[in-house]
């Protein structure tokens, strides 16, 4: 008998595991949006006025084509005994093999004051509804949180609407996980060109409808909020199974959680203690997890972390660890900066300019002050 493989979550890790997965098993991807499965990372694009379908990874008769059933539903438990998969409809999917790949949801912080109306953007549903309500106030756009889908927000809106956006960053520098802070100064300098404001260590405190006061006492002109201040996992569905979760669902380096069967995949899954909110790591953790229901083993091991992106136009690049001493190659509205830990390349941070195709496997290696990077 062919295997039955459900996946739950129909993002990147889910797609890319159908797609390995399909030749071999009888693969169902559920997917609880009522859009074709999309590339989440250029939902801004919706946000003013891009059509939705520009964003889909496949067409619908690519899946068919594929022997790939996406059902459309909302998971709301697992059956794990009986192994099938629960949804909000009363139908029970049937499974050998399970992925849940279910991804993670935005982070919405009530704050105190009178506005009851916040933003989040998630789904292309948030984007839609985000694209409307500043077409409605045609005011001014908030984004409480520097991190990149935030700044892709905030530039994007500043790119296309002639409305003040603000970025607020509690953290001191904007994008603290990927740069260093005076590579992030840079940043924050080429983005106000643009049109985009930053407010960094400051966090919201209150909202009325028009404002947003801030907790060192400044208020920003408000019409619109839109929180993009981080996610959270949520494992409902999984209440009453033997599956084991931390901040994410606990894997181990074949992607198999504690639970026969079941494995994780994606923003989903914790391995080592770590989550991964990245696509490329979404990506490689569907062909892996793949690998490991075919091969019964993945030894799936995480790549170096890199994030090469552009942000209102502007090139981008982290990739590796941002450790050891640095070694800094400023030019004007541009900036290199490496990190160096005995004599070895440990990371690279490139604003304004693009990186090198070959830096990325120059980490790891010794570091020559004058190599052709």
């Amino acid at each position: 008998m062919e295997n039955r493989v459900v996946i739950i979550g129909a993002g990147i890790a889910g797609v890319q595991a159908a797609q390995s997965l399909a030749a071999s098993s009888d693969v169902t991807l559920i997917n609880n949006e009522p859009f074709l499965p999309y590339y989440r990372m250029r939902i801004e694009e919706v946000v003013n006025g891009g059509k939705p379908e520009s964003l889909f990874m496949h067409p619908a008769s690519w899946y068919e084509e594929k022997g790939i059933r996406l059902l459309p539903g909302e998971v709301v438990s697992i059956d794990e005994k009986n192994r099938s998969v629960l949804l909000a409809d009363g139908a029970a999917v049937p499974y050998d093999s399970l992925v849940i790949a279910a991804g993670s949801k935005a982070n919405i912080f009530p704050l105190a004051g009178t506005r009851k109306e916040y933003f989040s953007l998630r789904t292309m549903s948030d984007a839609i509804a985000i694209g409307k309500a500043i077409s409605a106030a045609d005011g001014s756009a908030v984004i409480i949180g520097g991190g990149l889908l935030g700044l892709e927000l905030a530039s994007s809106i500043a790119g296309h609407r002639s409305i003040p956006v603000t970025v607020v960053e509690s953290a001191a520098s904007i994008l603290p996980r990927q740069l260093d802070p005076d590579s992030a100064s840079l940043l924050e300098e080429l983005l106000r060109e643009k049109g985009v404001s930053i407010v960094t260590g400051a966090k919201a405190k209150e909202a009325d409808d028009r404002t947003l006061l801030l907790d060192d006492g400044r208020q920003l002109a408000a019409d619109t909020i839109i929180f993009s201040a981080g996610v959270h996992c949520d494992f409902s569905f999984l209440h009453g199974t033997s599956v084991k979760t931390g901040r994410g669902i606990i894997v181990d380096h074949d992607l198999r959680t504690s639970a026969a069967g079941i494995y994780a995949a994606g923003d989903a899954a914790e391995l080592d203690g770590q989550c991964f909110g990245l696509a490329m790591y979404a990506r490689e953790m569907g062909i892996a997890v793949a690998s490991s229901i075919k091969d019964g083993s993945a030894g799936y091991v995480p790549s170096s972390p890199s994030s090469i992106l552009k942000i209102g136009g502007l090139d981008v690049a982290s990739i590796g660890e941002l450790k050891g001493s640095r070694i800094v190659e400023s030019g004007g509205k541009s900036r290199r900066t490496y990190f160096v830990e005995d004599g070895i390349l440990r990371g690279a941070v490139f604003v304004g300019e693009k990186a090198p195709m070959s830096l990325k496997a120059m980490i790891g290696k010794p570091y020559e002050v004058n190599s052709d990077r």
